[in-house]
């Protein structure tokens, strides 16, 4: 038990040490710098993690209206989303076969497999 309370502290000092210097690194570092360490350090990353994030945003425009690609996407993963998901939400869609169609909720995640790779489908809530 003893060991498990040390390797606890000492997760918690690399935390706040690495959190110390990222304000250091965020506050002290000139512009260009800093912005020239982080397009390396993803291009770095890039060879170790090896998946694309695709983001398609639901509303789209000056008016906020709702995207196309969104609403395909969202139809094309009602059944296997209402089948393999476990929050779900209710959507109204006007002028359909179909007036509420279940699609899944922010924070869930369904996999799909498309020409024989995997493929995870998530909907995240993207704060401003």
């Amino acid at each position: 038990m003893m060991i498990m309370g040390e390797t606890w502290s000492q997760l918690g000092s690399l935390i706040a040490t690495a959190m110390f210097l990222w304000a250091m690194f965020d506050k002290y570092f000139p512009h260009r710098l800093r912005s020239l360490i982080l397009s390396h350090t993803k291009k770095l990353t890039s060879f170790v993690y090896p998946y694309i994030q695709i983001k398609f945003p639901e509303f789209t425009g000056e008016y906020l209206k709702r995207s196309e690609a969104y609403a395909a996407i969202e139809t094309y993963l009602s059944s296997k989303s209402s089948s393999e998901a476990k929050n779900l939400k209710a959507v109204v869609v006007k002028d359909s076969s179909q007036p509420v169609q279940l699609s899944m909720d922010e924070n869930e995640e369904v996999t799909d497999e498309f020409e024989g790779m995997k493929v995870w489908w998530g909907v995240k809530k993207i704060t401003p």
